[in-house]
This record gives C-alpha cells, structure tokens and sequence, in this order.
C-alpha cells in the first residue's frame, strides 16, 4: 500500500467521510461499498467501475487492471500508462457545481512505474443512477489529491475544481496544483501552478499557493486569484563557510480572467512562470 507523506497530508485535504451530503468543495473519503447520497442505492463501487470496467474485491482489498481510454488534461504530449494492477483503498470525492448543475467529481490515483503516476479525475452526474459524463488524467508528478478545499465558486453556477501532484525526497517537495473547469460538459484544464519546498543547512524555504475567487463584473466567471507567498528561515545550524539566502517572505499574486473571444482563462502576467523558473534553478 502507498503511504501518504504527512509533510502534505493537510494540504491534500483528508479528511473524515460524512454521513450527510458534503458541501461544495469539501473532499471526503467513502469506501467503495458506501452508497452514495441521494442514487437510489448506487454505491462508489458502481461510479468507479464506470472508469475501472473490472475493479474488483481480491482478498481484502479492491484491485482493478482496466482503464477506460482518457486523455490528459495537460496535453496529447502528456500521460503514462497505470500500474498493471492497482488497488483502491477509498474514493476521494466532492460535491462542485458545474454549469447550473450538481456533479461529483472523484480521483482515482492509480499509481504507475513513471515518475509522472497515473490519476484519474471523473465526473459524475449523480441524479438517480450516476453517470459518468467525462474522464481524464490530471497527474503531473507521482501522487496526486484534491487540494483542501478541492472547489472554489466561480460563480452560483461554476466551481474551480484544485488538484494536486508531488512528490519529496528528505530535503525538497515538488507540488503542481492543477486548475480544471468543466466547459460544455468537459473537464478543461485552466493552468498549473508550481510550488517548491526546500530544508537544507541552515535555512528551510516554503511556497504555499493559495487560491480564491476574484471581481466578476459582467463576465461569466469570477477571476481567478492565484497567490504563492515564500518564506525564508534560518535555521541554527552550523554549515561553515555556506552562503546563506536572508531570510523574508515574498509574495507573488496572478489574476486570471475569462477571456471571451479566445474562451479561456488567461493571466495579467507571466509572475508565476517567472518564479518557477527561478525555483528550477535550485533544484
């Protein structure tokens, strides 16, 4: 079974299954044989098999082997193949409102021999018997979550669903939070954010992206406001000689708004590709 670090288990949003229906953006944790709320009978087994045809109980654990074909969020370039047999211990899933409708959204992280990994994020029309209504793969990096909370409102009619994907070693975490929007019944990729965090001789250096709802005006969506604030520690240890980076916080702040003639998200800068750049350079 894969572990979950708990450097990001907070910001991977885990948290409790309710017994009543959650709120928008708040992920919960059912097992596959829980029903869901409101499907007459249904159960998170029945929404997962509409992705993963043979998923399976083996033993004490479900197991699937079968994918249904979905391309990547990121682009044709993008997406590996899933371990050739995967268990799922929970669903992870949220309630979101996406054009004038109630859906469910779940992710499935499937794993892969890739550094990318294999997630699957599914979405669901849950009236009566759910319905799978779009599929796609949204790992950018070895294991991926709903971010905490996993759904911001654009508008009464909208949310902006947040995932993210990382991985660490004992020194530096990579995370790569994915912004998704469903357009005309679709999940559609809006950016990726990059953050890096780092603990090294004297000093620990943290990005933390943080994600709202901007003006709306006239427009059919909120903007949406991205902000990633860095902060410099020292740290008491003894590294000799080393050049040591002065210790502060910093923020960097990225507005994206709907573009109607292109029907798009677009940003007022290149702010944070500027500093994922910079953050590369560290590596």
């Amino acid at each position: 079974m894969r572990t979950r670090p708990a450097r990001f288990l907070l910001a991977a949003c885990l948290a409790l299954p309710l017994a009543t229906p959650a709120m928008a953006g708040e992920v919960t944790f059912p097992q596959l044989a829980d029903a869901v709320p409101g499907a007459g009978g249904a159960t998170y087994l029945d929404l997962a098999r509409q992705v993963l045809p043979d998923l399976a109980l083996e033993g004490d654990n479900y197991r699937g082997r079968t994918v249904i074909d979905m391309r990547h969020l990121g682009g044709a370039d993008m997406g590996v193949p899933p371990l050739e047999s995967f268990p799922i211990f929970d669903v992870p899933v949220t309630p979101i409102r996406a054009e004038g409708r109630n859906r469910l959204a779940i992710l499935l992280d499937l794993g892969s021999e890739e550094a990318e990994g294999f997630a699957a994020l599914a979405l669901f029309d849950p009236a009566g018997k759910p319905q799978l209504l779009d599929a796609a793969q949204v790992a950018f990096d070895r294991s991926t979550y709903f971010r905490d909370p996993a759904a911001i409102p654009l508008g009464s009619d909208d949310d902006l669903l947040l995932t993210m994907s990382m991985h660490f070693n004992s020194q530096q975490g990579y995370v790569t939070t994915a912004m998704s929007l469903v357009r005309d019944g679709r999940l559609q990729l809006v950016d990726t954010v990059f953050t890096f965090d780092e603990r090294v001789c004297g000093f620990e250096r943290i990005q933390f992206p943080a994600f709202r709802a901007g003006e709306r005006g006239d427009r059919p969506y909120a903007d949406i406001v991205v902000t990633v604030t860095e902060e410099t520690k020292r740290t008491e240890e003894d590294c000799g000689a080393a050049e040591l980076p002065a210790a502060g916080v910093r923020a960097v702040e990225v507005i994206y708004r709907w573009d109607a003639a292109q029907m798009r998200f677009l940003p007022d800068s290149d702010a944070l590709e500027v500093l994922a750049r910079e953050t590369e350079a560290r590596f």
